[in-house]
């Protein structure tokens, strides 16, 4: 028997894309309906909540666009140096830890020339894990609703392309 790569990478491709899509499609429904359900400005999903960055306080080392991975942690375990997310009213700021002083946080911008105010533990959500560079953009754009007929376009490409590739083949033979 002989292996077809061609087709085993674009099966590859395919449910690949499809998994990604479906998964962005099914978190995004979660955390929609869990902030409405429960009006929390920044629900979470398996205890971690990405928040995609707005503004250039953190630059360089983390940009508007990024996405900004954090998870909750006790207040005794955030120091300085670490990148926390706290919520001002219904408003999140991430920026790093700079000091502390009885028992809440100097916060501050990388790029910002000006510490924040004193904040206090219990509004800081939690210390950010990871980032993913640059894929906020998209994002936001899939939040709009020209961006939710681009992502279900791109759902119906992968669900049906092996047979439209073999519809536009058979019409050039």
């Amino acid at each position: 028997m002989v292996l077809d790569w061609k087709r085993i990478a674009i099966n590859c491709l395919k449910y690949g894309l499809f998994g990604f899509f479906t998964l962005v499609i099914l978190i995004n429904l979660y955390l929609g309906i869990n902030k409405a359900v429960t009006k929390n400005p920044v629900p979470k999903f398996l205890g971690m909540t990405p928040l995609v960055v707005m503004s250039g306080s953190m630059e360089p080392a983390i940009m508007p666009g990024d996405v900004a991975v954090i998870r909750e942690q006790p207040s005794s375990r955030y120091q300085p140096g670490d990148v926390v997310t706290y919520l001002d009213g219904s408003i999140t700021y991430t920026h790093r830890i700079v000091g502390e002083e009885n028992g809440a946080f100097i916060l501050k911008g990388d790029n910002n020339n000006a510490v924040d105010d004193t904040v206090a533990a219990d509004q800081i959500l939690g210390k950010m894990l990871f980032k993913i560079p640059g894929i906020g953009v998209a994002i936001l754009f899939f939040k709009t609703p020209p961006g939710m007929v681009v992502l279900l376009i791109l759902l119906v490409l992968c669900i049906y392309s092996e047979e439209l590739y073999h519809r536009i083949r058979a019409v050039h033979k």
